[in-house]
């Protein structure tokens, strides 16, 4: 994503940010010129290992009424306390998937307040 940057007045920039990121991580993982090349792939790895797979979801819903929003917004809040989800307690969907963390993201530019 925008690593904080997100907002209307630069649209669609994540790819920008997100290479200059994986770059600036690619250099830190391989200062040292005499050792062996550190792909994103061996950094990867790596973080599954150590952290296990994270899967992320995002749908964009765009010209929507507010008060429909607002709605669609209380639903999804509502089944995270419905489920019971803390950072004790996970929920267990099929025998191959468990919810171990939701939560609800906001996040306010601090260029244009949006």
């Amino acid at each position: 994503e925008s690593f904080g940057t997100g907002s209307n007045h630069i649209r669609e920039k994540d790819g920008i940010w997100a290479v200059l990121c994986w770059l600036q991580i690619l250099a830190a993982h391989n200062s040292d010129p005499s050792a062996k090349l550190v792909s994103v792939q061996d950094i990867v790895e790596k973080h599954w290992a150590k952290y296990g797979r994270s899967y992320y979801s995002r749908y964009d819903y765009e010209n929507v009424e507010a008060d429909k929003a607002a709605q669609v917004m209380a639903r999804l809040t509502g089944m995270i306390d419905m489920f019971n989800l803390t950072a004790e307690k996970s929920v267990t969907v099929t025998s191959s998937y468990t919810i171990v963390e939701c939560d609800e993201f906001e996040y306010k530019d601090p260029v244009d307040g949006s």
